[in-house]
């Protein structure tokens, strides 16, 4: 997975939304990164710091987003809650791109607010191009008392709406280590899983990834 930085030029990481200034730049560097070999499976643009809630469903980024599948490469979305408009917006827009939600969609675990994420969800895993990647949940959480039952209730609506060929096992290291040490992260989710079809818990925990990644 490549992340993406904000601008292009030497030795600097390439931003699909740059596209607007320049329609040739964001094919040029993915053709570098596909040159790279079969290493270099998809793009992942941060913009849970955006200040715009619909950073996503820009037209230029849009655009670049719309790309991908030219170059075999799927995107990662690492955004927050309240962006999941503009996510869907843009998921909508490029259904041929094959998309991975980070995060769960960085909902607020930590106040134990469920909606309008819940909905939200629901209506991204109505599209059939997205997956739903089972991480950072401890790191939204209260990083000091988090329990397996602060997590429950958002892991399993994703496990639900998603469904078992569309969820993957993320570690999120090293940032899980601000709120957990990862083997604990594995027992919380495990944990939380134990009651799923173990054809089921071998999706979440490898298959779906190497199916989505190619691996």
């Amino acid at each position: 997975m490549v992340q993406l930085g904000r601008r292009y030029g030497t030795g600097r990481p390439a931003s699909l939304a740059d596209v607007a200034a320049d329609e040739d730049l964001p094919r040029a560097y993915l053709e570098q990164l596909v040159a790279l070999g079969p290493i270099v499976k998809g793009v992942r643009r941060i913009t849970q710091g955006e200040a715009d809630p619909e950073f996503c469903a820009r037209a230029d980024f849009v655009r670049g987003v719309q790309i991908l599948p030219e170059f075999g490469l799927s995107f990662d979305a690492c955004i927050v809650h309240h962006q999941l408009p503009g996510l869907i917006e843009l998921v909508r827009q490029c259904p041929e791109t094959s998309f991975v939600l980070d995060h769960l969609g960085k909902p607020a675990i930590r106040d134990g607010l469920l909606d309008p994420w819940r909905a939200q969800i629901e209506q991204l895993a109505g599209l059939p191009n997205v997956v739903c990647k089972l991480s950072g949940a401890v790191t939204e959480a209260n990083h000091a008392r988090w329990g397996v039952e602060d997590l429950k209730p958002y892991v399993m609506h994703a496990l639900d709406v998603f469904g078992e060929e569309r969820v993957l096992f993320g570690g999120d290291w090293p940032v899980v280590l601000k709120a957990s040490s990862y083997e604990r992260w594995v027992e919380a989710l495990d944990e939380l899983t134990a009651g799923i079809a173990d054809n089921a818990r071998r999706k979440l925990w490898a298959d779906n990834a190497r199916r989505v990644y190619r691996l």
